[in-house]
């Protein structure tokens, strides 16, 4: 068995995963903005507290865990955290941390290249040979499979998709470019315009975020909110369709609980902007393990 981590910009879960890839056991919270002020103790501390109540929970020996894994949204290279948008965390070497908390091997690697993993080997893109995964969530993060291989760049984890321009000059981003395509088609991007629109508290949860939205899906107000959003994030995912033509493309992160009311009018929208330039359209599809796919492709990466 191993441990698998996944850790968010605005949550972090901790699993015991078996070796067909189930969850067994799952321990999760989401990060407010007073976790983030020391926001390297907070994961250190929720992390080894989460590990050891699952192993007390499964009367577990740590001896027994193969090895733990870690889905971090951030830059890598050689194993080491660079540039995180999401989380301040520079240079923090989580996995040597929790290497020494618990003896045994601990590794690392992007979240949403985790999720990919998850999700070409257990769910939505197991029988597709050139495909991408798109993580819709708090950012957005993705992955390219390339005949049946993940793409990878030296020793850099690579295809931020998040990170290119939709809009020219438009909203500055943290990365310290502008008009970046998170900035607009984020699950965050989404519930900003939602906050603004009707004058409510940003710090709604994800279940506060989706209830709203699905109570106000009738008016008008909401109508425009949803359309704006789903015309931004059709252009990021039009581009991704131009330039590799991939035979599918699934979509995970917070997005996969929005099914009716944002991925069935994406199909429609994308359908209508790249059938004009391509042949052949790619199958549109929900990542199958949801917000679980990090855990559990954090435990495939060794």
């Amino acid at each position: 068995m191993r441990i698998g981590i996944d850790i968010g910009g605005s949550h972090i879960g901790v699993g015991l995963v078996d070796e067909k890839g189930n969850i067994i056991l799952k321990k999760e919270k989401d990060l407010l903005k007073e976790n983030k002020q020391n926001i390297k103790e907070e994961l250190i501390c929720t992390i080894t507290k989460y590990i050891k109540d699952i192993l007390k929970e499964q009367n577990i020996n740590v001896n027994q865990i193969e090895f733990i894994g870690i889905s971090y949204p951030a830059s890598l290279r050689n194993g080491k955290i660079g540039l995180s948008v999401k989380l301040c965390s520079k240079g923090y070497e989580i996995q040597e941390e929790l290497a020494k908390n618990f003896k045994i091997p601990v590794y690392i690697k992007n979240d949403a290249k985790c999720a990919a993993i998850c999700e070409k080997e257990f769910g939505s893109l197991f029988s597709y040979s050139n495909c991408i995964f798109l993580t819709i969530g708090t950012g957005i993060g993705g992955a390219l499979f390339i005949n049946q291989k993940l793409l990878t760049i030296h020793e850099n984890d690579t295809f931020k998709v998040g990170h290119t321009t939709i809009k020219k000059d438009g909203i500055e981003c943290k990365c310290g470019r502008r008009g970046c395509f998170e900035n607009y088609a984020s699950i965050k991007a989404l519930k900003k315009s939602v906050t603004e629109e009707y004058n409510i508290k940003e710090e709604m949860t994800g279940i506060e975020l989706h209830k709203f939205i699905i109570n106000n899906s009738k008016t008008k107000k909401m109508q425009k909110i949803i359309d704006e959003y789903i015309e931004n994030l059709s252009i990021g995912i039009s581009n991704l369709i131009n330039l590799f033509e991939p035979e599918a493309i699934s979509i995970g992160g917070s997005f996969a609980y929005y099914e009716d009311i944002l991925f069935n009018k994406l199909k429609e929208k994308l359908q209508e902007n790249t059938n004009k330039v391509n042949d052949s359209y790619p199958d549109l599809l929900l990542a199958t393990a949801k917000n679980d796919a990090g855990i559990i492709g954090a435990t495939r990466i060794n």
